[in-house]
This record gives structure tokens, sequence and C-alpha cells, in this order.
């Protein structure tokens, strides 16, 4: 009786991965789009990074303790600065903390536009909930100030609720910038585009795309992962227009094969039409050959003939059959060893 079952189950999987093949090979016919904002980044628009050493103030004990040595010299200085006469030895610790302030300046930021800032203790405090961040410039990477922080400082709610990490703070909005940043984006009318994924296929799509759309030849590649774009005439002094309109284009994207293997949750992810070559798998009970397409195996029943599958049509077969996701994984770990599965393998 059970043989008799699994006979039944395994030709409700040949009839199920004919129909998927039939699928799979409409779904190759249509082109995997997407718009260009998605594939690429253009050179020059980007953010920069700014940092800056800060002082909390207003702690209810949890700042730095009396072997911060630094942190009670910076408000010293501080102290100085403001017309106070105190020296490093005559502060009582544990209401204040210094911190590394850190924040994203993104392009084309206008004075006055306010920045999410991030906040990291740099002594031995213990919460940095509560407390005040006082006036902190911040510099970019060539030692401007290009903003200034200050305000209440958010740590994570105290609920129990997992793991609380209060030495970390941020501060929405907490900076205000102070300098623009205004990057050239189009030198003498041209810009560069960097593909997010480096591949020639769809490298050549996107060139194909902008010379199509524009009507001219304005685009060419530089290497794998770079194209060269000129802006057309009319569009020199809307380079706004340009770029929104560069940006909306459809391109067919070619994707690599490649299967993702996660072991502790047993989950796969997979590219679009991985294959698997002609292989015969015995897992247990159950037995698979896949074969060339149109072939038969005159084998015994629970041997099931599959031709030209995907690692898709394998995966649903597989569950359909209550494959457990461990055992669907050494399946294809053991398909990869034997050189039948055409992609790349990853666990992770």
């Amino acid at each position: 009786m059970t043989e008799h079952r699994f006979f039944v189950s395994a030709r409700h999987l040949l009839w199920g991965l004919m129909a998927l093949l039939l699928i799979s090979q409409h779904e190759r016919t249509e082109a995997r789009e997407a718009r260009l904002k998605e594939l690429v980044n253009i050179r020059g628009i980007r953010s920069n990074q700014l940092s800056g050493y800060g002082i909390v103030f207003g702690l209810s004990k949890t700042g730095d303790s009396q072997a911060s040595r630094t942190t009670r010299q910076a408000v010293a200085q501080m102290m100085n600065r403001m017309g106070l006469m105190v020296t490093a030895d005559q502060l009582v610790t544990g209401n204040f903390a210094s911190v590394i302030a850190t924040a994203e300046l993104p392009p084309f930021a206008q004075g006055g536009d306010r920045i999410d800032i991030r906040l990291s203790a740099n002594g031995d405090a213990s919460s940095l909930a509560g407390g005040t961040l006082l006036l902190t410039p911040l510099r970019g990477g060539d030692g401007e100030v290009y903003a200034v922080a200050q305000g209440p400082v958010i740590t994570s709610p105290a609920d129990g609720t997992g793991p609380q990490v209060l030495t970390v703070a941020r501060l929405p909005g907490g900076a205000t910038v102070e300098k623009e940043f205004r990057p050239e984006i189009a030198p003498g009318h041209k810009i560069s585009l960097s593909l997010k994924n480096q591949d020639n296929t769809t490298n050549i799509h996107v060139t194909e795309a902008i010379n199509k759309h524009f009507r001219g030849f304005y685009a060419h590649s530089t290497d794998p992962g770079s194209i060269e774009v000129k802006i057309p005439p009319p569009f020199h002094n809307q380079i706004v227009s340009f770029l929104s309109e560069l940006e909306n284009l459809k391109v067919q994207v070619d994707q690599r094969a490649v299967v993702v293997l996660n072991e502790r949750t047993g989950t796969v992810v997979m590219g679009h039409g991985v294959r698997i070559g002609a292989v015969t798998i015995s897992h247990g009970n159950l037995s698979l050959k896949i074969n060339k397409p149109g072939l038969r195996s005159a084998e015994e029943h629970h041997v099931v003939p599959v031709g030209g599958v995907t690692v898709g049509d394998l995966i649903q077969s597989l569950n359909a059959l209550g494959v457990r996701p461990q055992d669907l994984i050494g399946i294809l770990q053991a398909i990869k060893a034997a050189g039948a599965l055409h992609g790349e393998l990853i666990s992770i």
C-alpha cells in the first residue's frame, strides 16, 4: 500500500513538473525589466560621511567615571571657553560622557537643512539615556565643518523586550547643515553611470536602451561596470529633467545563476532559471532521475524521469513530496558536487 501511494505521488509529480516546464519556458520569453535607477549609480551623486567629538550632559550617574581622564579634560576645556576657569580634577564625574557623533550628509544639502545624528559612547559610560548633546561641530574628510549638532539624546526604549544598547543613541534631525555640498555631476555635459552589479550583458542592454530612447549614439561602455553618457543638446540646461527621464528607462536585466542556502534556517533562494543537468537523485525512499528533455527512463516506478528542469521546479516537487528543508539543502549540495547544477551555490 505504501509503494502504491508513492507511485501515485510520483506520477502527479511528473505531470506537475511538465506543467512547470511550460510555464518557465513562457516566462523566459518575457523580458525581465527594471528601471535604470534600480540598476546604476550616477557618479558624483553620493552622500558624505561626517563625524565629530562631543559631550553629553545631564546623565544620572551613568556617565564616564573618574578613570576617563580624557573626558574630564575635554569638559574642562569647554568650560574654560565659556569663561569658567576650572581644572579636570575639579569636575564631578558621572553626569557627563564623551561621545563620537556621526552623520551622513546627502548630496545637494542646503544650508539650514536638518540631518540625523548617531552618538556612540567614547568612554566607560553605562547609559546615554536622558542626556543632552552640547554644540558639536561635524567635519568631513577634508577637515571642513559641514554641520553642527545639539539636542536631546534618544536611546532605544528600555522595556525589557530584547537587548538594550544604551551607549548608542540618536538625534533625529539633531544637526543643522552649515556648508552646502553641491557635487559636479555633469562636467563637459557628460555623466558616468556605474552598475550596482557588474554584468557585461546588462551593461550592453543599458547602453542600447539609452541610445534607442534618445535616438542617437550618446552612451557607450567604458568597462563592464561603467557607462559614459553624453547629455543630448536639448538637455544641456535641463540636467534634472534629463536625469529623471534617464532613471525611468526600462532595461532588460541579465541575472547570474545563483542558489543561496541558509543551512541554519533551511531557506533556499535562487536566481531565475538556474538549471539542473542529467542526474539521478536517491534520498531515503525517494528517487528522482533528471534526464535530457523528452527522454524517459525504463526503471522502477519509484524512479521518476524528469527532463531539463530548473532548481525552482525541483524544489517545488520535493516540497510537494514532504522533503524537509535540511534534506533539500543536502540534495542541492550533492547535485552541485556532481557537477549537474549549472550555477553558483553559496552557503551562508
